[in-house]
């Protein structure tokens, strides 16, 4: 391994490792978060992965967090019953919120990434959405920020003055645990003294506010400390721990107004996330069924019949009526979403939103014309194919037209030849050979006729028409008569030549005795001598 590889192959394993330390920490929190309302209803999550699976606690928990009842849940053990329970709680999200690519059966069968997502977009819906922060007037174009720093807004504001306390995001700005102990201290400075915190002790400084705001203020411990003072802190669980912090210090009268005007910041440029995510998802739905339909549209493996192909082209015409019309549509609103978030964005004074590589309009753009290439090739392919198909029909009708004909003039010359009557005279078999040549002459001049069927013959079995076994058997029976006819014909000629020659045998004999008979007169009739 050269050290390159060495590199990037540690980089990969590390950057692994970091995923799955943030994945473990953001399950504690959020573990932490559900089981702060769950106890309300006497519940708790130890498991986050598994414990949601009969959809029960996950029930309770968005009857608790929304104060709406969604129902009794089923208590049955069957997987049908803990889909049915989860889809109760989907369904109702849905009227909330817009869940992208969440199913029951990912959080029934334990989805570790999805389940933390359906999580996350709770904590977005009913925490961070509703947030209402106070900012002054002269501030309002501050507001104009993404989603974290529009809250962040509101954590500098309420820490601004505090020693060491520098807030910039949601991660390593909370590193040192001053900026939680700023936080509850700029509204509740009753509580502890803050000169008497310490930098640099970080473990204490975090388990401090935690200890302070669990205590005093009723927020829930949701973080650990030793999670926090990391070189990058989880930002979704800091984000909504101090979402925590913000429903807690909102109910304080002075916060109300400003409130509401930041939340409206946040809940905007939280819309343009989900409509991102949305967009995303969107054109790789729509990307991976162009894709799709484009390899189906250029496969060739039609059926071997006219029927088979019009049942394809019934088939293209019902793809390009029915099928497409509403992807061409989806395509339009994807593109408006795009150009919709981008100005969003820009009145919300955010950098221009840019999709990853191989989710651009134009990768759209491009799909969609290899679409309606593939699409192009298929209908001329299909229709050259429909000719084919149809010429072979008819040459097979041909076929089997002139097989009868053969077939009904074997028969008839084959019984002429199979009962032969040669004649019992000169006379008779003379007329006999006659006829015979006749007959000779008539079948060897159809010759061609039934070379032409096994022409037929092979070129539909070259151009694989689908009935050629029986094209062929048919074939193979008539070309077997027509041989049998020839048999017969030259039988009857070698017969015909033995009986010619016997009745010119049987002609000689009589000329003999005719002469024989002559001499026997003249002999009678003369007078003979004495000797």
């Amino acid at each position: 391994m050269t050290q390159r590889e060495g590199i990037y192959k540690f980089e990969n394993e590390r950057i692994k490792t970091l995923q799955e330390e943030r994945l473990h920490i953001q399950k504690k929190t959020f573990t932490k978060w559900m089981n702060s309302f769950l106890v309300k209803a006497k519940m708790e999550v130890e498991d986050l992965f598994t414990d949601l699976a009969d959809g029960i606690k996950l029930l309770k928990l968005l009857e608790i967090i929304s104060g709406e009842k969604l129902g009794k849940p089923n208590n049955g053990r069957m997987r049908v019953h803990k889909i049915e329970n989860v889809n109760k709680s989907l369904a109702f999200l849905h009227t909330k919120v817009r869940l992208e690519s969440i199913g029951a059966e990912d959080i029934v069968d334990h989805n570790p990434r999805l389940i933390l997502g359906l999580i996350w977009t709770i904590i977005l819906r009913f925490q961070i959405q509703e947030i209402e922060i106070d900012v002054d007037e002269e501030n309002e174009s501050s507001e104009k920020k993404s989603a974290k720093d529009a809250l962040l807004l509101w954590c500098q504001r309420k820490t601004q003055g505090y020693q060491n306390v520098h807030i910039t995001d949601f991660s390593g700005s909370w590193r040192s645990g001053l900026g939680f102990n700023a936080l509850i201290h700029s509204h509740r400075p009753d509580l502890f003294d803050y000169g008497g915190l310490m930098p640099g002790r970080n473990i204490e400084n975090l388990n401090h506010a935690f200890e302070v705001a669990d205590r005093e203020l009723g927020i829930p411990k949701l973080l650990d400390a030793e999670d926090i003072d990391t070189a990058r802190p989880d930002e979704k669980s800091i984000l909504t721990y101090v979402a925590s912090y913000y429903h807690t210090f909102a109910r304080m009268k002075n916060e109300q107004k400003g409130g509401k005007r930041i939340a409206n910041i946040v809940n905007k440029l939280m819309d343009a996330d989900k409509k991102k995510m949305q967009f995303e998802n969107l054109i790789t739905d729509l990307l991976s069924w162009i894709r799709t339909k484009t390899v189906e549209l250029e496969k060739r493996n039609f059926p071997n019949s006219v029927e088979g192909i019009q049942g394809e082209l019934l088939a293209f015409k019902e793809y390009r009526t029915i099928e497409k019309p509403p992807k061409y549509k989806e395509r339009s609103e994807i593109e408006a979403l795009y150009f919709h978030v981008n100005t969003l964005l820009k009145t919300l004074h955010q950098p221009h939103y840019t999709p990853q590589d191989g989710k651009m309009i134009n990768d759209i753009e491009k799909a969609w014309r290899a679409l309606e290439n593939a699409e192009h090739n298929r209908e001329v392919a299909l229709r050259e194919e429909l000719l084919r198909q149809e010429k072979l029909e008819q040459l097979n009708y041909k076929f089997e037209k002139k097989s009868v004909l053969r077939e009904g003039y074997l028969k008839e010359m084959i019984q002429v030849l199979s009962d032969p009557r040669y004649g019992a005279n000169l006379r008779q078999v003379d007329a006999t050979v006659k006829k015979h040549e006749a007959i000779s002459a008539d079948i060897l001049a159809r010759a061609d006729r039934f070379n032409d069927l096994t022409d037929m013959c092979n070129e539909l079995h070259n151009e694989n028409y689908h009935g050629k076994q029986q094209v062929k058997e048919r074939e193979t029976e008539v070309i077997t008569k027509w041989k049998e006819l020839l048999e017969l014909l030259e039988n009857h000629k070698n017969k015909l030549t033995q009986m010619s020659g016997l009745m010119n045998l049987l002609r000689e004999i009589d000329a003999t005795l005719v002469t024989i008979q002559a001499l026997k007169v003249q002999f009678a009739s003369e007078d003979v001598g004495p000797h």
